[in-house]
Formats: structure tokens, C-alpha cells, sequence
């Protein structure tokens, strides 16, 4: 399986409370925009943890299943990531997959 596989699988949609933390995980603690709920996003991949620093209180946080977009909305801007595909990473998957 690639690593954009696994990737695209990932979803969150989350009102930031409180920052990320600077860890191995990339976790958000906050609310669901709908529910209004507590609700936390975590994840070990490494690219959510690229873009921690532009995440602020208040933001939006979405990354919708089946996507290979990581999203920050603010009070009047959209911040959009690609995933950018690294050969060597998915070949190194599918070598120890198989």
C-alpha cells in the first residue's frame, strides 16, 4: 500500500481549543463544527506535523477521507496543503509489505 493511501484514509474536521503540541503525535484538541462536541484529532504521520505552527486558536482544521489535502480555514483565509508524493517513501512500503 502507498503511503498516499494511508494518507487519504485519514480524516478530521475540528475547532481548535488548544494548540498542537510539539510530539512525536500530531494531536488537536477541540470541538466538532457541527456537534459542538469535544472531540481530538491525532495522528502519527509527519505531514499534519509540518503545518503545526500555522494552526492557531479559533482555526478550522479539516482533512476530509479520500482527500490528499490538509486544510486550515482562519477568520478570512483558507491555508491548503498538497501531499506532495515521495517516491521513496511508497516504494519503501511496498517493499516491506510485501
Amino acid at each position: 500500500m502507498k503511503y498516499s493511501q494511508i494518507l487519504s484514509k485519514e480524516e478530521c474536521n475540528i475547532i481548535v481549543d488548544l494548540e498542537p503540541a510539539n510530539s512525536v503525535w500530531f494531536e488537536i484538541k477541540g470541538h466538532d463544527p457541527i456537534t459542538q462536541e469535544p472531540k481530538v484529532c491525532k495522528t502519527h504521520n509527519r505531514w499534519w506535523n509540518l503545518y503545526a505552527d500555522e494552526i492557531e486558536l479559533g482555526d478550522t482544521v479539516v482533512k476530509k477521507r479520500g482527500e490528499l489535502t490538509f486544510n486550515i480555514h482562519k477568520k478570512d483565509t483558507v491555508i491548503m496543503h498538497k501531499w506532495e508524493k515521495c517516491n521513496d517513501i511508497d516504494s519503501t512500503l511496498k517493499k516491506g509489505s510485501e
